[in-house]
C-alpha cells in the first residue's frame, strides 16, 4: 500500500511534465516542406494576399502566447510596413522577400 503512495505523485509528475512539453512545442503546425520549399511558400503565400491592400496577410497572433503572440500582432497592424523591410534572419532561400513574409507561416515564431 505505502508503494501506491510514492508511484501517484511520480505519474502526476511525468504526466505534468509531458503535457508541459507539449504545450511549449506546439502551435507550430508547418511542416518541413513549407519551411524549406520556396515553391510551396510562394502558393501559399499567393493564397494570403489581402484583397484590400494587395499584401499577404499575417498568421491570426491569436495562434501564439507570449512574444510570438505580440510580434504577430504589430505584424497584423503594419504590413505595409514590413513589406518595405529586409529580413535578415537567412529566409530568402525558403523564398521570403521581406519581413512581412516571416509572419504569413509560423516563421516568426521560431
Amino acid at each position: 500500500m505505502a508503494e501506491n503512495k510514492t508511484v501517484y505523485p511520480v505519474l502526476i509528475f511525468i504526466i505534468l511534465t509531458f503535457c508541459s512539453l507539449l504545450l511549449l512545442n506546439g502551435g507550430r503546425d508547418k511542416t518541413f516542406a513549407q519551411e524549406s520549399d520556396p515553391k510551396t511558400f510562394k502558393i501559399l503565400k499567393e493564397k494570403m494576399i489581402n484583397p484590400q491592400t494587395g499584401l499577404p496577410k499575417t498568421l491570426d497572433p491569436d495562434r501564439f502566447r507570449g512574444k510570438s503572440k505580440a510580434a504577430y500582432q504589430t505584424a497584423k497592424e503594419i504590413p505595409q510596413i514590413l513589406a518595405q523591410m529586409p529580413c535578415f534572419c537567412e529566409c530568402e532561400p525558403f523564398g521570403h522577400e521581406n519581413l512581412l513574409d516571416c509572419f504569413i507561416d509560423t516563421h516568426g515564431d521560431a
